[in-house]
């Protein structure tokens, strides 16, 4: 027999009813749902941030490096769940891409610079 509940949507619960009941072991009771939601909710929730290490925002690959090397430290000792610490390696990742377009259009912009100043240098002494 199935379950007789309604779903949050106003569909019918599709699990099978307990035996001699009308309703499924979630739908038997009021609110076992949502306290099973709540409990599973907190078995995720690892991090917490009043333990972790604090940072000022990294400006260079060396501080990407300590912020990555702490992260793992933090992963190991279970203060961190791997979900954060996979967002701390991409972030990480995107940051050192950053670092270096920057880094090259920099260097491309001083290169330009004394190119330019080099042909004014050049034109001047025609």
């Amino acid at each position: 027999m199935q379950c007789r509940a309604r779903k949050q949507d106003g569909s019918r619960c599709r699990a099978r009813a307990l035996a001699g009941k009308k309703r499924c072991s979630l739908h038997a009771e009021p609110g076992r749902a949502a306290e099973l939601g709540r409990k599973g909710g907190r078995g995720r929730a690892i991090c917490d941030h009043e333990v972790l290490k604090g940072f000022a925002p990294p400006t260079s690959a060396h501080e990407v490096t300590e912020v990555l090397a702490q992260s793992i430290i933090e992963l190991r000792e279970g203060k961190i769940d791997p979900k954060s610490a996979n967002s701390i390696s991409c972030l990480g990742s995107a940051f050192l891409r950053a670092l270096e377009v920057s880094d090259l259009e920099r260097r491309q912009q001083v290169l330009e610079t004394g190119l330019q100043n080099g042909e004014n240098k050049s034109e001047t002494q025609d």
